[in-house]
């Protein structure tokens, strides 16, 4: 619950902080709008997790009724993770076509049309994923397993999926964007190299400030890549688990799934220079007043 709660602050602070700059009559950059749509994606899984924990803590046997395990679970969070995942994968591409110095066509083609078209890509793309998650409902059932010769704190249980749904839900909502996210960084991660040996070899100076600004957008490209393999891997593995596995290990797992948008929070703060600043000016003041 901690967890819970601290995440929400994190992600709320993040959302003031962009909610503040347009209220001052600012335009947020593209990177901007994908953040600020992935920090109210956070705030939604939060308010779902927490949600969760508060059923399986005070009403455990209601958490495995079928409305309410549909609608939680294979309702709202294959939409949500999905569409986070596809928000990454249009970050690290924006970065990609911003950065890279890459004369492919599609990469000339991107980085013409989507800094104008991005408002309606994370429009469609929030649609579409929701057209193609939500139906989940409609294509699982539950198999509770709570017998009485098993003691445990959580009420354990199967879910059975129609096969071909859930292959092409799950390589359309998790492989495919975290490979897009995967190829983007690769090639943003390489042109940076590239271009930082040229420079070298013809002894001309690469300037501080472009350096910086393109290191810190590969550095958010690999960490948040490597957050949602993490989580992608610790979901599968907490839909896999035996009904024999320890309570010690269900709750240690669903610790780190909570913990997924707290990571994504902190990686979104450490992008930015002025929500850091913000961040340490009021952790300053407080400490002083």
């Amino acid at each position: 619950m901690i967890e819970s709660l601290l995440g929400l602050a994190m992600n709320i602070y993040i959302l003031l902080a962009y909610m503040g700059n347009l209220k001052n009559g600012l335009s947020l950059g593209a990177s901007d709008k994908v953040l600020l749509s992935k920090v109210m994606v956070n705030i939604c899984l939060h308010l779902m997790e927490t949600a969760q924990s508060v059923i399986y803590v005070f009403s455990p046997n209601l958490f495995y009724t079928h409305e309410i395990l549909l609608w939680f679970v294979m309702g709202n969070s294959p939409f949500l993770n999905s569409y986070s995942y596809w928000l990454i994968a249009l970050l690290c591409v924006y970065y990609c076509v911003s950065i890279t110095t890459c004369g492919h066509q599609t990469v000339v083609w991107l980085k013409r049309r989507l800094p104008s078209h991005l408002s309606h890509v994370l429009i469609a793309s929030g649609f579409g994923l929701f057209v193609i998650s939500f139906p989940n409902i409609w294509f699982c059932a539950i198999n509770s397993t709570g017998n009485t010769t098993y003691q445990s704190m959580f009420l354990r249980g199967q879910f059975i999926t129609n096969e071909a749904y859930r292959a092409s839900s799950v390589t359309l909502g998790s492989f495919l964007p975290l490979f897009v996210a995967f190829i983007s960084t690769a090639i943003t991660l390489w042109s940076l190299i590239n271009h930082m040996w040229t420079m070298k070899q013809n002894n001309r100076g690469f300037t501080r400030s472009k350096f910086q600004t393109q290191l810190n957008a590969t550095r958010t490209m690999i960490l948040f890549l490597l957050i949602a393999v993490i989580y992608n891997v610790i979901l599968i593995y907490f839909f896999s688990l035996p009904s024999s596995v320890s309570d010690d290990a269900v709750l240690m797992i669903w610790y780190l799934i909570v913990s997924y948008p707290i990571a994504e929070a902190i990686i979104i703060i450490q992008s930015s220079s002025k929500l850091r600043r913000n961040l340490l000016r009021r952790n300053l003041l407080r400490g002083t007043f």
